[in-house]
């Protein structure tokens, strides 16, 4: 019977851990070819959210846009743009441009504006441009984000991923997980099988 609710309380934890995976909120592949003018906007979610893009191998500049929403209580707290193998602007023929700003005082971060090697990057969340110098806004609900990845000529083709990472803001008491009643009703079951083998 012990066994049986170790096994129970195991299942809950792997659940639960399967539940914290990344969420692809958009993927190219999928969902459609992101255009130049950001028509593509998706909410966030709380935990990892993912983007997929690829930039086609072609002679033209090709250009990705895509805006993503700040949905209430979230606070984004990193934005990673990283490729699926390294690249050198010699061999691919360019740098890749990149553009990531929200739509509060409209803040550009510029640290965040060329890809010039395979290697992941992050968002420094800091406008150092225009009358608006200072730290780009994280935590409005229902801020929208843009970001555009562009470059041309590009060979062979580049798979791109946006990794935007969100917390909850907490409002009062934290709300317990969906799973929390059967972890709890395992743990309960353990204790009551020792205490009567103790008797």
């Amino acid at each position: 019977m012990e066994l049986k609710l170790i096994g129970v309380f195991a299942a809950a934890l792997s659940f639960l851990a399967a539940g914290a995976s990344a969420a692809v909120i958009y993927d190219e592949s999928v969902n459609g070819d992101l255009d130049a003018i950001g028509s593509a906007n998706v909410n966030l979610v709380a935990g990892v959210n993912e983007i997929f893009g690829r930039l086609p191998g072609t002679p033209p500049e090709d250009s990705d846009r895509i805006k993503f929403t700040q949905v209430p209580n979230l606070i984004v707290d990193s934005i990673v743009l990283s490729f699926t193998s390294p690249f050198d602007p010699q061999t691919i023929g360019t740098a890749f441009n990149l553009s990531l700003f929200n739509n509060q005082a409209n803040l550009f971060d510029d640290n965040f504006g060329t890809a010039t090697s395979g290697a992941s990057i992050s968002a420094s969340f800091f406008d150092s441009s225009g009358s608006e110098t200072g730290a780009l806004v994280k935590n409005v609900f229902g801020t929208i984000w843009d970001f555009s990845i562009a470059g041309g000529p590009v060979y062979p083709h580049q798979d791109w991923k946006l990794t935007i990472t969100t917390s909850s803001e907490n409002v009062g008491a934290v709300p317990l997980p969906a799973t929390a009643p059967l972890i709890m009703a395992a743990l309960g079951g353990l204790a009551m099988m020792r205490r009567r083998k103790k008797t």
